[in-house]
C-alpha cells in the first residue's frame, strides 16, 4: 500500500529528503517529505505504510499486563474484612497503604517512566515494566510470620505500583504504532479497559479464594481490627484464611510469571512499517515536549476533566468494603458490585471507542453526554444510600453499574482526545501527564482513607464533587483532530477499512 502525498488547506509539502538512521521507522528505500502543521512544527514522515496481523499479539500481551498490574494492585480492597478480622494488628489504614503504593509511585515516577517510553520505545518500556510485576508478586510470596507480613506485602505493592505510568500511559502509544487510524481508538479502548477488566477480576478472584468471615450473631461482615473471640471463629478458622492469602499471592505470580515469558519470547518495539503516515512522524524531543505540554491550555482542560473523577472513581472502588459496610452489605456482595460495575465499565468503554472510531470524531459531545449521566446514576445511588427512596439490592447493582459505565467507558475518548490535541508531542507524553493526574487524585483520597477513622461519608461527597467538577472543564475544551488531520491530509483514504492490509 503505498499513496502519494497530496495539498490541502492547513499543510504544506515541501521537497523530498533522504532519511537518515536518526528517523523512526524508515528504510533507506522510502522518501519521507517535510510537513508544515498550523502549529508551526516541521514533521518528517514516511509515506510507504503497512499492517501487520502480529499487532492483535501485541495487544493481547500488553492488555493482559494492565490486566495483572490492576488485579494485584487491588488484591487486598476486597478482602479487607477477612484480613482485618484474622490478622488483628491490621486496620483500614494499612489496608489503604497498600492500595496507596499504585499512586505513590506513579506520581512519583512517572517522568523517568515516560522519558523511556518516548526514547527507548515499548519492548524495553514494557519489559522493565513487568519485570516490576513479577519482583512485587514474588516478595508477596516469601513466607514469613504475620508479624512480617506488613514488610514484605508492603514491599510488595511497591514494586507492582513501579508498573503503573507504562501500563496506564502505555494505550495510544500501542495503538499508533501499530494500528492504522480507522482501528486506533478501539486499539486504544481494548488495552486501556482490560486493566479495568483486571480491577474487576481482583472483586471476583480475591473473595473467591479467601472466605469471607461473618458475625455469627448478625451474618455481616465485621470490618475492623477484632479478635478471635469477639469475631466468633477459632483458631484453625483464622489460619485457615491466612493461608488463603497465601494461595492467592501464589495465583497471582503464577499467572504473571507466564506473562512475563511471553513478553520475553516476542515483543517488538515497532512493526517493519508504520501503519499510517503519522506513526511514521517524528515527534518533538522529550524536553520540548515537557514544555509545551506545559503550556497547553486544552490539555489541562481535558487532563483535569479526566483525572479528577477517574482517579478518584479508581480509589472509591476499592474501599467498596468499607464504604458499603453501613448498609448491611457482606464483603461477597460488595465484591459482586465491583466486579459487574468494572465489566460493564469496560465493555462501555470498547463500544463507544468503536462508535467514535466509526464516525471519526465527536469526542466531546459524547465526553459531556457521559458525564451528564454519571451525575444522574451518582444522585440516584446517594438516594439509596441514605434511603431517601427504598433501599434493595438490585436497585444498588444498578446505580453502582450504571456509575461505572458512564466514568470508565469515557476513559479510552480522554486519551485519544488529549493525544489529538497535543500532536506532535509524543504520545507517550501526553498520556504519562494525563495518567498522573489520574495517580494525583487517587493518591489524596487515599492518603485521607489512611487516616483512622469510622466515618465514610465523606467519601460519597467527594466522588459527588468529582463527577461535577469535570463538567465545566469538558464545556471549555476545544476537540481538535491534528493527527488524525496529518494522516487525511497525505492520505486522503486512511479511514477507508480496504485499505489494511495484514
Amino acid at each position: 500500500m503505498e499513496n502519494g502525498p497530496s495539498t490541502e488547506p492547513g499543510s504544506q509539502l515541501g521537497s523530498p529528503h533522504q532519511p537518515d538512521e536518526k528517523s523512526p521507522l524508515l528504510g533507506n528505500d522510502k522518501w519521507t517529505y517535510s510537513v508544515n502543521c498550523d502549529n508551526n512544527d516541521s514533521l518528517l514522515f514516511n509515506r510507504r505504510q503497512g499492517v501487520y496481523k502480529r499487532r492483535w499479539y501485541i495487544l493481547v500481551v500488553f492488555s493482559f499486563t494492565a490486566f495483572m498490574q490492576f488485579m494485584t494492585w487491588n488484591t487486598w480492597g476486597p478482602i479487607a474484612g477477612t484480613v482485618e478480622s484474622v490478622l488483628p494488628d491490621w486496620s483500614n489504614s494499612d489496608i489503604g497503604l497498600l492500595t496507596n503504593w499504585g499512586p505513590i509511585m506513579y506520581v512519583v515516577t512517572a517522568l523517568p517512566f515516560s522519558w523511556l517510553m518516548d526514547v527507548k520505545g515499548i519492548r524495553v518500556s514494557v519489559l522493565v515494566a513487568q519485570g516490576a510485576l513479577m519482583i512485587g508478586m514474588a516478595l508477596r510470596c516469601i513466607p514469613v510470620s504475620t508479624d512480617y507480613l506488613k514488610w514484605t506485602m508492603n514491599l510488595g505493592q511497591i514494586f507492582i505500583g513501579l508498573a503503573g505510568p507504562v501500563i496506564m500511559a502505555g494505550p495510544p502509544l500501542i495503538s499508533v504504532t501499530w494500528f492504522p487510524p480507522q482501528e486506533r481508538t478501539t486499539a486504544t479502548a481494548i488495552s486501556s479497559v482490560c486493566a479495568y477488566f483486571g480491577l474487576a477480576a481482583s472483586f471476583l478472584l480475591g473473595p473467591l479464594i479467601v472466605q469471607d468471615l461473618h458475625d455469627n450473631s448478625t451474618g455481616i461482615i465485621t470490618v475492623g481490627p477484632m479478635n478471635n473471640e469477639d469475631l466468633g471463629v477459632s483458631d484453625d478458622i483464622s489460619q485457615t484464611e491466612i493461608n488463603e492469602i497465601w494461595h492467592l499471592m501464589y495465583i497471582e505470580c503464577g499467572m504473571q510469571g507466564l506473562l512475563f515469558l511471553m513478553t520475553i519470547i516476542y515483543f517488538p518495539t515497532k512493526p517493519p512499517l508504520p501503519p499510517s503516515i503519522s506513526a511514521g512522524t517524528q515527534r518533538i524531543d522529550f524536553k520540548s515536549g515537557i514544555f509545551k505540554l506545559a503550556k497547553h491550555l486544552q490539555f489541562w482542560c481535558i487532563g483535569l476533566a479526566y483525572g479528577i473523577p477517574s482517579g478518584i472513581f479508581n480509589a472509591w472502588c476499592t474501599a467498596f468494603v468499607i464504604i458499603l459496610s453501613h448498609l448491611h452489605v457482606s464483603q461477597e456482595e460488595a465484591g459482586w458490585i465491583g466486579f459487574w460495575g468494572n465489566i460493564a465499565g469496560a465493555a462501555a468503554g470498547i463500544m463507544i471507542a468503536r462508535f467514535v472510531d466509526c464516525i471519526g470524531g465527536r469526542i466531546k459531545v459524547i465526553l459531556i453526554v457521559m458525564f451528564s449521566g454519571a451525575m444522574l446514576s451518582f444522585g440516584w445511588y446517594l438516594l439509596l444510600c441514605y434511603q431517601l427512596i427504598a433501599f434493595n439490592t438490585v436497585m444498588l447493582y444498578a446505580s453502582m453499574i450504571a456509575i461505572a459505565v458512564f466514568i470508565n467507558g469515557t476513559i479510552p475518548l480522554f486519551y485519544e482526545g488529549a493525544v489529538e490535541a497535543t500532536y506532535p508531542i509524543a504520545e507517550g507524553i501526553t498520556t504519562t501527564t494525563l495518567t498522573w493526574l489520574n495517580n494525583f487524585f487517587a493518591l489524596l483520597f487515599l492518603l485521607i482513607l489512611t487516616i483512622p477513622s469510622e466515618k465514610t461519608a465523606w467519601m460519597n461527597w467527594c466522588m459527588l464533587g468529582a463527577i461535577v467538577i469535570s463538567m465545566p472543564l469538558l464545556i471549555l475544551f476545544k476537540e481538535t483532530r491534528n493527527r488524525l488531520a496529518v494522516d487525511l491530509t497525505v492520505n486522503p483514504s486512511a479511514l477507508d477499512d480496504d485499505t489494511i492490509e495484514s
